[in-house]
């Protein structure tokens, strides 16, 4: 059995191909993009009895190395991120075949004990580095940071063979790997914000310049699809207060007990300086507010630019060509705020590559399956092109990614058919997943 490849805009395109390039006015680039938990193998050592289903030639790891690297070979994606690569394996043995590749790898290994972590590879042909970020979600001092999870956050640069005044958009590129314990869903979340603040930190250094910056978030997330965790992260809010964190990813229903543990506001301590908004706050940010005539913060103020009542026009208002004629596009604009308090939210605008259902089917995807079950905790999240709407008539596709292919995943039944996983065929207990993304270069 073997997976298929979906195109998703009518297209006939391998997604081996080397992208198209348009010559008129707005261009594309197209790429890319696999994240892969390929299974640490200290980690498989030491939990044999989810692989009892397994032969042992399976296990081994020179016999996983090799359907790894095959993986890698057969799809070539432009950008390769992993989870759970075990640091020894992937500097000894993984990193120098993918530079034969023609990747350049980053990788952060876990904290503490841990000997895996997760890296980035890119095409080096492709893409060049403006920045990098290591996280360690380790954080001394808060109760919801104790655990030794890491992520990765790249800014990458599309190599394009357009004419100077083309370019195009940077991609920030973030992959983690949260806490697996189903139990300790207020800690996947307090996770999940660290990692989110730092995308939205490099999403803003971009604009700071003038410049629009794209996101793609991928990684195990330990969540079931339609969670809180993943509500979050696709709606870009979430109530938190008082639910019970069993509840947040889903992986086990402990809905029985009668006083499950539950996550409370505040979700961080202000020292972090993390708010709310999943964004890094400055000093001058949590001063008190002023004393005085001064009833109002500056920050406050400064939230109310593009509120609804400051993007109306006034009737009266003269015409002045460069001063009064551009009108703020308030969706564009519009700062992300709660709507309840004890809330967080985001404003990336993230999408699911995958739809979680075989396609045309109501039959579930799975993306890990061991001996206890299958299940998708898996996940490609990216900054979707959205439709703005300009008055009654005048909309248009508004920046962002867009997907055009995407490697299918497979049922639960066809993972047993193969006698579960690891296998002959894939070598990991997770499936790789594998996006096609389109992004429209256009004039500087």
């Amino acid at each position: 059995m073997w997976r298929v490849w979906e195109d998703l805009d009518g297209t006939q395109a391998e997604p081996s191909v080397p992208p198209t390039t348009g010559q008129g006015p707005e261009s594309v680039f197209e790429f890319t993009v696999m994240s892969y938990n390929i299974l640490a193998q200290y980690l498989l050592e030491g939990h044999p009895e989810l692989y009892i289903h397994c032969s042992d030639k399976v296990l081994v790891w020179s016999t996983r190395l090799k359907g790894i690297i095959q993986e890698i070979k057969t799809w070539r994606p432009d950008i390769l991120c992993l989870q759970e690569a075990q640091e020894i394996h992937f500097q000894k043995q993984l990193q120098p075949v993918l530079s034969d590749l023609g990747y350049t790898c980053v990788y952060k290994r876990r904290t503490g004990s841990k000997t895996d972590g997760c890296a980035v590879c890119y095409q080096h042909s492709r893409f060049f580095q403006l920045s990098v970020s290591l996280l360690e979600l380790r954080r001394e001092g808060c109760e919801l940071l104790d655990r030794d999870n890491v992520a990765i956050v790249l800014l990458l640069q599309p190599v394009t063979s357009q004419s100077p005044d083309q370019t195009g958009t940077p991609i920030c590129v973030a992959t983690t790997h949260l806490l697996f314990n189903p139990r300790r869903g207020d800690i996947k979340l307090a996770q999940l914000v660290m990692v989110l603040a730092e995308v939205d930190n490099v999403v803003r250094r971009c604009k700071a310049i003038g410049r629009e910056c794209e996101v793609v978030l991928c990684g195990d997330f330990n969540s079931f699809p339609n969670m809180p965790l993943y509500q979050f992260i696709k709606t870009g809010q979430l109530y938190y207060h008082g639910l019970p964190t069993w509840m947040i990813s889903g992986q086990e229903d402990l809905s029985h007990q009668t006083h499950p543990r539950r996550v409370y506001a505040p979700l961080l301590p202000s020292s972090l300086g993390i708010n709310d908004n999943c964004q890094y706050v400055t000093a001058k940010q949590t001063e008190s507010p002023p004393s005085g005539k001064l009833k109002y913060s500056q920050g406050f103020l400064l939230q109310l630019r593009y509120c609804p009542g400051a993007c109306e026009r006034p009737r009266d208002l003269a015409l002045i060509p460069g001063v009064t004629d551009n009108t703020p596009d308030q969706h564009e604009k519009q700062p992300c705020t709660p709507t309840f308090s004890n809330t967080v939210c985001h404003c990336l605008n993230l999408s699911s590559a995958y739809s979680h259902f075989i396609t045309g089917t109501d039959r579930q995807e799975v993306t890990t399956l061991h001996s206890n079950a299958g299940a998708t905790v898996d996940y490609i999240f990216y900054s979707a092109r959205t439709e703005r709407i300009r008055g009654q008539t005048d909309k248009r596709l508004h920046g962002g990614l867009e997907q055009i292919g995407r490697l299918a995943l497979l049922t639960e039944d066809d993972l047993w058919s193969l006698r579960g996983l690891p296998n002959e065929v894939f070598p990991s207990d997770h499936l790789s997943l594998l996006a096609k993304f389109k992004l429209r270069i256009s004039p500087l």
